[in-house]
């Protein structure tokens, strides 16, 4: 376990990578097998609920990766990549919907879109910025 927080670059970046683990997990199970998931973010027709499966399986390759990252396997032994893939998707995601909550861009049902649709992108994206921040290894 000292050598998987060693690897990582210490005790914070380590819970940071579980953490990430655990949030990719739920979301992208949330949205490969709950319809109502999806409808919860504004989307409600049948088109959209399926490209949130579609999302979700790329969500959940996303978050196998970085399990192998965390227990080094195979060949996944660099994190940094799948760190930077992660930031841009959860970067411009949240780009995206605060341009939709200030009415920038238009929505698709020109209902206006719920503030928990603009933070929800933020909790990946904070703890990828704190873990790059509080790692030794750069």
């Amino acid at each position: 376990m000292s050598e998987l927080i060693e690897i990582h670059g210490g005790t914070i970046p380590f819970y940071c990578h579980i953490f990430l683990v655990l949030f990719g997990g739920f979301m992208s199970l949330s949205l490969i097998f709950n319809p109502n998931f999806v409808k919860s973010m504004g989307m409600e027709s049948v088109e959209a609920s399926f490209l949130g499966r579609g999302l979700g399986f790329s969500m959940l390759a996303i978050t196998l990766v970085f399990l192998a990252t965390l227990f080094q396997i195979g060949q996944f032994t660099s994190f940094f990549e799948i760190y930077t893939i992660l930031f841009l998707f959860t970067g411009f995601a949240f780009l995206n919907q605060l341009l939709m909550y200030t009415k920038v861009l238009k929505n698709h049902n020109d209902k206006p879109v719920p503030i928990a649709n603009v933070i929800r992108p933020l909790i990946p994206l904070i703890v990828i910025i704190i873990r790059r921040l509080t790692s030794t290894n750069f």
